[in-house]
């Protein structure tokens, strides 16, 4: 039986300490003090699209070069009610900027998605109401309807992606990414690192076991494993990860005594 708590806060310690070699501690808590407050947070309706927005450019894309991107890219989509009027010559301005990350199929999902957006709002009265109509903070079944009824409805809202969404808004889950995956096979808590519904799922259960663990919300858990196993952080003070897929840096892992790598 693995010590979740004890795994999870082994974890928190490498990064600050590791951290620290570049920003303060006190500065790093200060930075995933937001990722503590995503659970109790409200969204608007333009806060949801915007969420809506960047999910389809960080899937399959390095994140530092999304973000660096982030403003260019609500500038070009800044609300729902103004994206879903955008017709073709639209579209091609978008494409067309130097500036802009070129990809027509997430540009056309963004469109296309503002304008689901749009009715969803109409009919339910706002994005809000229509989360709140699965009462998903009930238990996992009924996240896991507002989940599928996402990925009927939504472009680029796919098998991790879809949780990537709910985790963003506050949801208790984690996203299952490929450094989560391989965090936690090296840990042996799952089985192994694959892409399966039931292999994501797996990974998304044993993400709340580390939340209950240690009384953090989920999307401290995430960013916390996120950070720990990507290139690098700069929030966090780190210029490359340590549980990484090659030459992982297991001299200074916090967590080496539970690896079964």
């Amino acid at each position: 039986m693995k010590d979740y708590k004890d795994i999870f806060r082994r974890v928190e310690n490498t990064i600050f300490k590791v951290g620290s070699k570049r920003l303060s501690e006190d500065k790093i808590r200060k930075n995933l003090l937001k990722f503590k407050e995503t659970a109790t947070k409200t969204f608007t309706d333009d806060g949801y699209f915007n969420i809506l927005v960047d999910i389809p450019f960080y899937s399959g894309f390095k994140a530092a070069t999304v973000t660096a991107k982030r403003d260019i890219i609500h500038g070009h989509f800044p609300d729902y009610k103004t994206v879903a009027g955008y017709g073709a010559k639209k579209i091609r301005s978008i494409i067309d900027d130097p500036d802009m990350i070129k990809n027509k199929r997430k540009i056309n999902a963004c469109v296309e998605n503002a304008k689901t957006f749009k009715a969803l709002v109409a009919e339910f009265g706002s994005f809000q109401k229509y989360v709140e109509f699965f009462s998903p903070k009930k238990s996992m079944d009924d996240i896991m309807c507002l989940r599928d009824d996402l990925k009927k409805r939504f472009d680029f809202l796919g098998g991790i992606t879809s949780y990537h969404f709910l985790t963003e808004i506050g949801m208790p889950v984690l996203k299952p990414d490929r450094v989560i995956r391989r965090i936690f096979y090296r840990l042996g808590v799952v089985k192994s690192d694959g892409q399966s519904e039931e292999e994501l799922k797996k990974v998304v259960y044993e993400g709340r076991k580390f939340s209950d663990a240690t009384g953090e919300p989920m999307r401290y858990v995430d960013i916390i494993f996120v950070a720990y196993g990507q290139m690098e952080s700069d929030d966090f003070g780190i210029d490359k990860g340590i549980c990484l897929s090659e030459k992982p840096r297991c001299e200074i892992c916090g967590i080496k005594k539970y690896c079964e790598r």
